[in-house]
C-alpha cells in the first residue's frame, strides 16, 4: 500500500499532541522514578521500570476514558476539545467563557484519578512480581493486626501520625512531582509557541 493511501485512510492525526504527550510521558517517568527510588529504596533500574509501567498504564486508561467521554459530550463542547487537541486553541462559542473553570476541574479530577490508578497499579505490580506476599490465613491476619497495633502505639508515643502507607505516600509525591513538571512544561509551551503553536 503506498504511503499516500495509508495517510488518506488514517485521516487527521494529531501529531503535535502525540509528540507533546510522548515528551511529557518521558518527563513524568524520569521524575516519578527518582521519587520512587528515593522513597521506596528501590534500585535505579527497578524504579525506572515501575515508573514506566505505571505511567503507561495511567496514560492508556486516560486516553481510553478521554475517547469514551469525548463521544458523549455536547457538540459545542466536543468542538472545543477537538480544536484544543488538534490546534491548541479554543473556538468562540457558548462554552468559551466557562472553559477555564472546566479545565481546572478536569485537571484536579485527573490528578486524583491518576494517583489512584498508579497506586493500585503499583500494588498489583508488586503482588504480580511476588514482592508483597498477601497472606489470608487467620494466623497471618492476627499477626498483621498485632504489627499494625504496635506500629500505631509506637507512632502515638513518638508523636507522629501512623497509618500512612509508604507506597501511598511515595506515589502521591511522585504523582505531584510529575503533574507539577507537566503543568510548568505546558505553560512554557503555550507561552513560547514551541512546536508551531
Amino acid at each position: 500500500m503506498p504511503i499516500n493511501d495509508l495517510l488518506s485512510e488514517l485521516g487527521v492525526l494529531p501529531l503535535r499532541a502525540i509528540a507533546v504527550q510522548s515528551m511529557l510521558l518521558m518527563v513524568a517517568i524520569v521524575l516519578e522514578a527518582m521519587v520512587l527510588r528515593q522513597q521506596l529504596r528501590l534500585g535505579y533500574r527497578t524504579s525506572m521500570q515501575y515508573a514506566a509501567t505505571l505511567n503507561l498504564l495511567a496514560t492508556s486508561l486516560g486516553w481510553i476514558a478521554f475517547l469514551a467521554l469525548e463521544a458523549v459530550l455536547p457538540l459545542e463542547l466536543r468542538s472545543q476539545v477537538i480544536s484544543y487537541v488538534l490546534f491548541n486553541r479554543f473556538y468562540a462559542n457558548n462554552w468559551h467563557d466557562a472553559l477555564p473553570v472546566v479545565v481546572v476541574m478536569v485537571a484536579i479530577a485527573a490528578f486524583f484519578v491518576t494517583y489512584w490508578i498508579k497506586l493500585q497499579g503499583l500494588l498489583w505490580l508488586l503482588q504480580l512480581l511476588g514482592q508483597k506476599p498477601v497472606e489470608h490465613t487467620p494466623e497471618a491476619i492476627e499477626g498483621d493486626r498485632r504489627q499494625r497495633y504496635e506500629r500505631a502505639r509506637r507512632a502515638q508515643i513518638e508523636g507522629r501520625q501512623g497509618g500512612t502507607s509508604p507506597r501511598a505516600l511515595a506515589m502521591l509525591q511522585a504523582n505531584a512531582a510529575s503533574f507539577t513538571a507537566i503543568l510548568v512544561l505546558l505553560l512554557l509551551i503555550n507561552q513560547s509557541g514551541v512546536l508551531g503553536w
